[in-house]
């Protein structure tokens, strides 16, 4: 009988230590779970105020403030994308290739790194390696203007104009009014014994021209293409929003409500524009400067 009631102690004792135990380790996770918030929402700051730097062409420091949220947050995959930008722009082009490789290894779902890597290919007259990554980055995102640009005036540097002509076809197609791709066109055109379309094509460019109303693709930041611009939180990232249960799909016509495949929107891959309904009133857009030197955010994230 005493060794039972000696068990029995032993046995609440016991249970009693592991109750203490759990409730420690849930107490801490919950202490730890502010700072982990805190934290992250500090990492996606330095990246805007980055992105911001960028914008004032404030290379060196924009670098230093996408190297300062990869600190805060070594996974923010976003942080070092734009620090590849950054470090290509200073210019670095080896830490850019860095970087670019490593998000490419963790991730290859983002065009921006692939976009870069063609960038300092490019530059280096690497043409295959360069039309390797323009190529992957069609993959992801057929009618980029930028990569067909670029992989057009490799294709004309190689006398491929059929290749040539097809990609600035398909950039202009979707930017009508882009100069350089209609100008690498006409060339491409006469260069291929056709003249008369050429020549029609490069009339287009020059009265583009005397209007100003084109756009190009050059070399200085937010000329070079969409994906060689860097990127700032949108504030809808999972890791900065708490979202409520969704509703099931067949209440949504096998949609949800963030998006086609149930997830929230990542400013990484690439969008389809949707035509704004009739009536529909304009957004205005607020430019990342503003919104990060002034700090204005949802959730305390720029």
């Amino acid at each position: 009988m005493k060794i039972y009631r000696s068990f029995l102690k032993i046995l609440a004792i016991s249970v009693a230590i592991a109750t203490l135990t759990v409730l420690v380790h849930v107490s801490s996770a919950r202490r730890q779970k502010p700072n982990e918030s805190a934290n992250r929402e500090d990492a996606y700051r330095a990246n805007n105020l980055g992105v911001a730097l960028m914008e004032q062409f404030n290379y060196k420091k924009a670098a230093e403030s996408f190297r300062r949220a990869l600190e805060i947050d070594p996974k923010l995959n976003l942080a070092r994308i734009n620090l590849s930008i950054a470090l290509y722009n200073v210019p670095d082009l080896p830490g850019s290739q860095k970087e670019a490789q490593t998000v490419i290894a963790a991730s290859s779902d983002a065009p921006q790194p692939f976009y870069i890597q063609g960038l300092i290919a490019k530059s280096q007259n690497r043409s295959d390696e360069a039309l390797a990554a323009f190529q992957h980055v069609i993959k992801l995102d057929p009618n980029d203007v930028g990569a067909n640009i670029n992989m057009g005036q490799i294709y004309a540097q190689q006398r491929k104009y059929p290749e040539a002509i097809a990609s600035f076809n398909v950039a202009l197609a979707a930017e009508p009014y882009n100069g350089t791709a209609l100008y690498n066109l006409g060339t491409a055109l006469m260069r291929s014994n056709k003249r008369d379309e050429g020549q029609r094509v490069i009339t287009r460019f020059t009265e583009l021209r005397q209007r100003g109303s084109g756009t190009t693709l050059g070399q200085g930041y937010l000329e070079q293409g969409r994906y060689a611009d860097a990127v700032a939180s949108t504030g809808a990232e999972p890791e900065l929003v708490d979202l409520p249960p969704q509703p099931p799909a067949e209440h949504l016509g096998g949609r949800s409500a963030d998006g086609p495949d149930g997830d929230v929107p990542d400013p990484l891959r690439p969008r389809v524009r949707r035509p704004r309904p009739p009536g529909a009133p304009l957004r205005r857009k607020v430019s990342f400067r503003r919104r990060a030197l002034h700090g204005h955010a949802r959730g305390g994230c720029l």
